[in-house]
């Protein structure tokens, strides 16, 4: 039983001064000693109304946490709606979060089964669920039976004695995982809708609004392995299964051999696996070249006589022994995490386990074991003969590790958990399955057992017949433990089924469908609503409640075999129930269809023939495949170039230059030198910079001599602007020779001058790369610095100083100028593009001054 005080519940109570309880969280209040703390802090009379409590002694399933649900359900009794000499009861009878589907179902049901014999409360009316929600109509909501009939002879079963996880259990897991993964396949692809409240409509169904109910988790590895054969991502958190994984049992058998190569079990696992892919026949083989000793004694033997006969089994074992004294030779000398790793390069295994089924959980196992050594090593122990101990050892005491997170809880995956896990939580969908897995009843068979009521009791033991036989305190104690489990287990499949909001789907097997559905028919004669006790005690699994409710159902047709009428409310209840009996060979059927088909695709994959699928995702498929991005032309070139850049891309090398532009490209660096390389000479990039520091830096109103020239650049230096290295490099003749000319002349009388004006300019894409109507929409930003611009009464000039050595290059000066005006046309039209777009002027004149030959060209 559990109540539970909400937000901020408050408890009071006077010892000369006021004590006030607050708790934010949910405080459980389940057994007599917490009942005792609260009557203390609480006031004697509950009638005065400072104690509140909350609970559902039908969702009352922590028995094992000593919950006693009598407690709650007494108050429940006593109080009344008035209040009056007792405490004031409220009932909260609506359910806010279900279909009507989903709660006429469990009504239906927890009407027949629910007594206060079996579940310790009574079903009547004001214990039904009550609609509270709205969801748009829909007629698929209706709740699913499905049962799977094995069709065999049912074993001998014992009521006390648990049956342990065995090879038939195990066949049951994997036809209802199939089955599961059979309908959520189709509820993925026919786009099954629920309802969004965030979105207040509609959509379709994805995998995260799926969970997968479990009474307990030994199931849930093999359902897992089933969904990811299916393709159909599952998160289960769990805590074992880690050594389980095939993976990482392959891997850890290749450690062993690597450790000691003479230990039969783990070399033939190695042999067999992915690794090598030796057949069975080719181990024998091997084993018959020495069919007595270890089994690495007949490989050993093998290799020495054996060559003309078996070439290909010959190739693959050399090899493999090969590699496994290299690997031998690195364990010696390397960590164990290093040597982890190192297999899975030279095996490949990891990439051949990231495309199997489950790829992702797989490559997440071997992570986990490569983080698993090297966080072991990060202790004092090392080596790997002392790893495999340790793991030994975790495995001897029967510790396990939990699988890697591949997956997380958030992501588009379907959930399993266990009952327990899910209360308080709500789903979409949900999958009730293993109702068939019998009730543990291990506590009942234990030699002595003891109530909180009855006390102790105890087999008693007769040493002279050697015999041991139950007392009738023993019977007492263990009939009464039974009810009480058998109570709490019908609380849990309460909580299973109300925590499903629109689509409830319930899971079982029967062994012999015919003879089971006999025996459930027995209940159709009965006319009250609630069962016999005698036939509610008798249950071992979920499904001997469920079924017998079921078949008294007008929908349940299917189970009968006849019809029969009935008139009475049972059998005309408003439910709608959706029952379908599966046979195993179906799914079996179905199971090796998939294996030939695989077979059939891996067949056409081996001879590069193309694969035919009939899946609804295949067009999906084959558009993301062949999809090519329509703006690829824009994510392969630069959205910001700078005007240098874009006149070394557009513009032909010629004989005059000194290399050629494509290796301009490729040796160009917007990065300054480290200081140890620019200590040897400049480039003449910063033999530019140096220049045009110093043109940027003079004073224009004065008579521009040499001596005023080396004056400002002494300043420079002063200023550390420039630096020594760099004076060497300005041309102090060259500046006086353009101040000479005509053109600096017209410099120097210019109304306004603006030096070094850095610029940004959009323009479209297609003009600067010239790709074609794919950048028609696209723009580029071009960056730049104008050396100079001046306007005087002629016009606005553009002035671009250069430092390109022209001395001694060209054979002519008409040459020189033919070169350099067609080696400089597009950085200038650049520049005076964005001069007349940023000012709204046209640019009249243009010129490039050379200093080393004091050469001026007009363009």
């Amino acid at each position: 039983m559990e109540r539970r005080m909400r937000g901020n519940s408050h408890v009071r109570c006077e010892w000369g001064e006021k004590l006030e309880i607050t708790s934010k969280a949910y405080l459980s209040i389940s057994n007599l000693v917490q009942e005792a703390i609260l009557k203390l802090v609480s006031k004697d009379h509950e009638a005065e109304g400072n104690l509140f409590m909350v609970g559902d002694v039908k969702q009352s399933i922590y028995r094992f946490r000593l919950a006693e649900p009598l407690l709650f359900l007494a108050k429940y009794k006593r109080f009344t709606s008035s209040g009056a000499n007792s405490g004031l009861r409220i009932d909260l009878a609506k359910n806010f979060r279900s279909r009507k589907e989903v709660l006429e179902a469990t009504n239906f049901l927890f009407k027949q089964l629910m007594g206060e014999t079996v579940g310790e409360v009574v079903y009547d009316e004001a214990a039904e669920l009550k609609l509270g929600a709205r969801y748009p109509e829909n007629s698929r909501m209706n709740t699913e039976l499905l049962l799977i009939d094995r069709r065999k002879e049912e074993l001998a079963e014992k009521e006390e004695i648990m049956i342990e996880f065995d090879e038939e259990e195990l066949e049951t897991v994997q036809l209802e995982a199939r089955l599961m993964a059979k309908k959520i396949k189709e509820l993925i692809q026919e786009g099954f809708p629920v309802y969004d409240r965030k979105l207040d409509r509609t959509r379709p169904v994805t995998y995260r609004d799926i969970v997968i109910l479990l009474r307990s988790m030994p199931w849930a590895p093999q359902i897992m392995e089933e969904f990811k054969q299916q393709g159909i991502p599952v998160y289960a958190n769990l805590s074992t299964g880690y050594f389980e994984a095939t993976e990482v049992a392959i891997m850890l058998s290749l450690l062993k051999i690597i450790d000691n190569p003479y230990q039969d079990i783990p070399l033939a696992s190695v042999l067999r696996s992915p690794i090598v892919g030796l057949s069975g026949n080719e181990l024998a083989i091997i084993r018959l070249y020495k069919k007595n000793g270890p089994y690495f004694d007949a490989l050993e033997s093998f290799l020495q006589q054996e060559k003309a006969h078996h070439s290909e089994l010959y190739q693959k074992v050399s090899e493999f022994v090969s590699r496994l004294n290299q690997w031998r030779n690195l364990a010696r000398k390397s960590s164990v995490s290093n040597l982890i790793w190192q297999l899975y390069r030279d095996t490949r295994f990891f990439d051949f386990a990231g495309g199997m089924p489950g790829g992702k959980q797989r490559q997440a196992n071997l992570r986990a074991l490569y983080d698993r050594a090297r966080q072991y090593e990060e202790t004092s122990f090392r080596g790997l003969f002392r790893f495999l101990r340790f793991i030994e050892r975790m495995q001897e005491r029967g510790d396990d590790l939990g699988a890697a997170r591949a997956l997380g809880e958030q992501e588009d995956v379907v959930r399993i958990m266990t009952i327990h896990s899910s209360k308080g939580l709500e789903f979409p969908i949900v999958f009730c399955a293993g109702l068939s897995k019998r009730f543990n009843m291990k506590d009942l068979t234990k030699k002595y057992l003891l109530d909180k009521e009855l006390g102790f009791a105890s087999l008693f033991i007769d040493e002279k017949k050697r015999i041991v036989y139950p007392t009738l305190p023993y019977i007492a104690v263990k009939k009464k433990l039974r009810m009480e489990m058998l109570s709490e287990e019908l609380r849990v499949l309460y909580v299973a089924l109300t925590r499903a909001k629109e689509k409830l789907f319930l899971i079982g097997t029967v062994k012999d469908g015919e003879k089971k559905f006999k025996e459930w028919e027995q209940s159709f004669t009965h006319r009250e609503w609630l069962l016999p006790d005698y036939d509610r005690l008798k249950a071992v699994c979920y499904l001997d409640w469920i079924g017998p409710a079921v078949i008294r159902h007008k929908d349940a047709a299917i189970l009968r075999e006849e019809e029969r009428e009935a008139a009475d409310e049972i059998f005309s209840y408003p439910v709608k129930l959706q029952i379908d009996v599966i046979p195993e060979e179906k799914l079996k059927e179905q199971n090796e269809q998939a294996a030939v088909m695989m077979d059939e695709k891996m067949d056409a994959l081996r001879n590069f023939v193309p694969v035919q699928s009939t899946s609804s995702f295949a067009n999906q498929v084959q558009n993301q495949l062949s999809w090519s991005y329509p703006f690829s032309d824009a994510a392969s070139l630069r959205s910001k170039q700078s005007v240098t850049e874009i006149k070394r891309r557009l513009q032909f090398s010629d004989e005059y230059s000194d290399i050629s532009i494509k290796k301009k490209i490729q040796g160009n660096s917007s990065y300054k030198r480290p200081k140890f390389m620019q200590a040897k000479s400049l480039t003449a990039a910063e033999k530019g910079t140096a220049m045009h520091t110093v043109m940027q830096h003079l004073p224009l109103g004065e008579d521009l001599t040499e001596q005023t020239i080396r004056q400002t650049v002494h300043y420079l230096v002063k200023k550390e602007i420039l630096t020594e290295e760099q004076v060497e490099a300005v041309n102090v003749e060259g500046i006086v020779q353009f101040f000479e000319s005509p053109l600096g002349r017209r410099l120097k009388g210019a109304k306004k001058i603006f030096r070094e004006i850095p610029f940004n300019l959009a323009v479209p894409a297609n003009e600067i790369y010239e790709k074609g109507s794919s950048l028609n929409t696209e723009t580029v930003i071009v960056q730049g610095v104008i050396d100079c611009l001046f306007e005087d009464d002629d016009g606005l000039v553009l002035l671009d100083y250069k430092t390109d050595a022209v001395k001694d290059r060209f054979p002519s000066i008409e040459k020189a100028k033919q070169v350099l005006a067609s080696r400089y046309e597009i950085q200038i039209d650049l520049y005076a593009k964005a001069v007349e777009s940023i000012l709204k002027r046209r640019v009249d004149d243009r010129y490039l001054f050379f200093f080393d030959a004091g050469l001026i060209i007009k363009l």
